[in-house]
């Protein structure tokens, strides 16, 4: 959404400028993977949806595994691993203990 009245001003990647009546500029960060439904010089009003959805992107949209960024994670992460294929093990050694 705009975050400002104005016109947009310039579209630099994931920025939009917005320059408004006052003079004064406004830089907006636009999340990656929205598409952007304005072009430069268009006259925008404040929270008026610039681009096509959003609530696109941002953190965690595009990764398709486990981020684990601290170390503790990681160790909990394995220990949680290794007790489950523990106890699947002990599962299944159980099972063929029983069938003989």
């Amino acid at each position: 959404f705009a975050e400002a009245d104005g016109t947009i001003k310039a579209i630099d990647g994931l920025k939009v400028t917005i320059q408004k009546t006052d003079g004064t500029s406004v830089e907006q960060t636009v999340l990656p993977g929205a598409d952007l439904v304005v072009t430069v010089g268009e006259e925008v009003r404040k929270d008026e949806p610039i681009t096509t959805n959003p609530n696109v992107g941002g953190f965690g949209q595009a990764e398709k595994e486990v981020i684990l960024q601290d170390m503790n994670r990681v160790y909990a992460f394995s220990a949680l691993s290794f007790s489950i294929f523990l106890s699947q093990l002990s599962f299944v050694l159980k099972k063929k203990q029983f069938e003989k």
